[in-house]
């Protein structure tokens, strides 16, 4: 692929990671045309600013960085990029995101006519033990994707932490900066209009703190994103009540088997299953609500 090539970094407080996304960048990078690098601080009140400017003095790399001068969001981190990026490809990776050899190549050639997204895989790499007994369990809820995630209307979505696609998608779609996880990739890309294809060798390891892996943080962090799939499938999707009550239902019924496998197994990844899948059914038929949303927070 001979497009030039735009690499675009949204951070907030995480300097420390960000060191490793940053330096992980030349050997993933091998292969292909050196990439412009744009960092956006999100008004971090740690040392951002000192870390990449001592990547860019180690690594002779030039790097861009932006700042918000109020935290909006991962998505306007991401959209403030957009709008100064100079390359035909964008590539999108987030602070924890820690590339592989070879990473970037490969991620290009999955771009097509046909899928002019690509994304590739993520597999979680951590500080601490894993919650719970069984990795599956909550894999997906930290960032682990190892195959092709599935969207609502069958298409394969893909992961804004490790994407890549031509700069005309953004033409026609920038992000929402008030939608959320789980379904801030689904949103976007309906509204471009596109086709995605995974790439599993594109791989990035996603870093995860001790701070990432408390307990309380997992289970506030998969309330809201069961509560904000479910609002979306019922407000912006529009699917009908019937539907919904049967979805809600096979929400309901698997979070019941997971709190029974939890106190069962003593096993903490079936609370955080259960929860998720308990606060999508409530959203789904309309008890709980998204809530007020101002576009700062990060995640």
């Amino acid at each position: 692929m001979k497009n030039s090539v735009s690499i675009l970094i949204p951070t907030r407080n995480r300097s420390s990671i960000l060191a490793r996304c940053l330096a992980a960048l030349p050997s993933g990078a091998q292969e292909v045309e050196r990439p412009e690098v744009i960092v956006v601080d999100d008004c971090s009140e740690d040392s951002t600013l000192r870390v990449v400017e001592e990547f860019t003095r180690s690594s002779g790399w030039q790097v861009q960085c932006l700042r918000q001068e109020r935290p909006m969001g991962a998505n306007a981190a991401r959209n403030a990029a957009l709008k100064v990026a100079k390359g035909d490809v964008i590539v999108l990776i987030d602070d924890d995101a820690i590339v592989t050899e070879g990473w970037l190549r490969n991620l290009l050639n999955g771009l097509s006519q046909e899928y002019p997204v690509a994304s590739g895989a993520m597999r979680l790499t951590l500080e601490g033990p894993l919650l719970g007994k069984h990795r599956e369990e909550i894999q997906g809820t930290l960032g682990e994707v190892l195959r092709a995630p599935i969207g609502f209307d069958g298409q394969i979505v893909p992961v804004l932490a490790n994407l890549a696609a031509f700069r005309w998608v953004f033409e026609r779609a920038t992000f929402d900066e008030t939608v959320l996880p789980p379904v801030e990739e689904a949103e976007w890309l309906g509204r471009a209009g596109v086709r995605t294809a995974f790439v599993p060798d594109a791989l990035v390891w996603h870093y995860k703190t001790k701070e990432d892996l408390r307990l309380g943080r997992i289970l506030s962090y998969v309330w809201l994103r069961g509560r904000e799939g479910g609002w979306w499938i019922r407000k912006s999707l529009r699917v009908p009540f019937r539907q919904r009550v049967t979805m809600a239902t096979q929400s309901l019924r698997t979070a019941i088997r997971s709190f029974g496998h939890a106190g069962w197994q003593r096993c903490w990844g079936g609370v955080v299953i259960g929860l998720g899948e308990l606060s999508m059914a409530l959203a789904l038929v309309g008890i709980i609500n998204r809530g007020c949303r101002a576009p700062k927070s990060w995640r």
